[in-house]
């Protein structure tokens, strides 16, 4: 049984009678689109047989769609929704047009880059290293369609509809260390390691968690997608995972709103932990990384279609380390840090003395002093995540 998600805290309008749904998640609200945060390039794609838009006609064959972030605002059906209208992606509508995703097909795979390494950190929400975007969604309970409408009115069950891809990462596109342990997999090519099979397999992407295109924040509608939206907000935050511990049955009789203020700010998307995979680690930071990504579509699986990959961000990253003085790792330097240091102070460092971490001034005198104290006055006030 999959845990239920957490309740959120609920902020009454009393002047518009509105419902107002606010859950705070630090350093990640606000997010500004940056390309770098996602795959920038893609290096091989091979497709076995093809599906086509059912509204263009045009194949689901271009890889620069699996660049950038992940989907906002697709399309109506032409079913429930005209397809002149924007629909904000959510939960239960994901994206399904032919220039927003790839399609694999079986025994399809494409390989996707990074322009930089990205690392392991433990400073990740959940651990979750890097986050991959299909078009996996929640299936509506009662044989109801989705409108663009109320998501307060839609409710869901259990299940999800999804088609599972194997994901792998290398540091040299070679080398690929793979998050399965099917024996199956690429059997006998040594430049697949896989998990060990006492391990749980996976996870697959283009699963759970369906991709969120906007915060659902109905005091706050973005009416520029269309007069109609008084529920969507600004877009979400790709680079901030949902819980993995969730699953689709962990909505069963939820509506939409409530499965995407579980979201809060997060786009949703399948996250990968790294830490799981037998790879290298960087002899200067001592940390697992990769730079290439992988997806072959999982024999049996269906047929894995894939939007974005992103590298999660957190303090302490590659975009916001952690300025010198910042003793205590909260990517800013105040009191707390000068805290840290007076309780050190005069200290001779000896071996791994945990003093060591107020010894920021670098020198050969291994004593907490004036010197440590000038670089912490010299940085006072520095910050580098969740500044505002």
């Amino acid at each position: 049984m999959k845990p239920k998600p957490n309740h959120l805290m609920l902020v009454i309008s009393i002047f518009s009678g509105v419902t107002c749904f606010a859950q705070a998640y630090s350093g990640y609200d606000n997010y500004i689109y940056d390309p770098n945060d996602f795959a920038t390039g893609w290096i091989e794609y091979y497709h076995n047989g093809m599906y086509n838009d059912w509204l263009s006609g045009m194949p689901f064959d271009d890889p620069t769609t699996t660049l950038g972030r992940p989907t906002i605002d697709t399309t109506g059906d032409d079913w429930y929704i005209p397809e002149d209208e924007a629909a904000p992606v959510n939960p239960v509508y994901p994206a399904f047009r032919y220039f927003e995703m790839v399609f694999l097909g079986e025994e399809g795979y494409i390989t996707v880059e990074f322009n930089h390494p990205v690392r392991d950190d433990e400073n990740n929400p959940y651990g979750i290293d890097f986050i991959v975007f299909g078009n996996a969604f929640q299936v509506i309970g009662g044989g109801q369609g989705w409108t663009n409408g109320d998501p307060a009115l839609t409710t869901v069950g259990p299940d999800g509809f999804y088609e599972p891809g194997i994901v792998s990462v290398s540091q040299d596109g070679i080398t690929w260390y793979s998050f399965t342990n099917d024996s199956n997999f690429m059997s006998g090519d040594p430049n697949f390691v896989k998990l060990p099979a006492d391990v749980n397999d996976g996870p697959f992407c283009d699963s759970f968690a369906p991709t969120l295109g906007r915060v659902y924040d109905p005091c706050n509608p973005d009416t520029s997608i269309g007069e109609w939206n008084q529920w969507w907000a600004e877009p979400t935050n790709p680079t901030f995972p949902v819980d993995p511990n969730l699953w689709f049955d962990s909505f069963d009789g939820y509506t939409v709103a409530q499965i995407c203020e579980t979201y809060g700010n997060s786009a949703g998307g399948t996250g990968y932990d790294i830490d799981r995979l037998d790879l290298p680690v960087d002899p200067v930071t001592g940390k697992k990384w990769f730079q290439y990504v992988r997806i072959d579509d999982k024999t049996g699986g269906g047929n894995a279609e894939l939007d974005a990959v992103s590298d999660v961000s957190c303090c302490g990253d590659y975009k916001h380390p952690f300025p010198q003085g910042d003793i205590s790792k909260d990517c800013r330097v105040n009191f707390e840090d000068y805290a840290i240091l007076a309780g050190y102070w005069l200290e001779q460092i000896v071996g791994d003395d945990p003093a060591k971490v107020a010894d920021i001034y670098e020198d050969d005198n291994d004593i907490i002093d004036l010197y440590d104290l000038g670089m912490l006055a010299d940085n006072w006030l520095s910050c580098s995540w969740d500044c505002d």
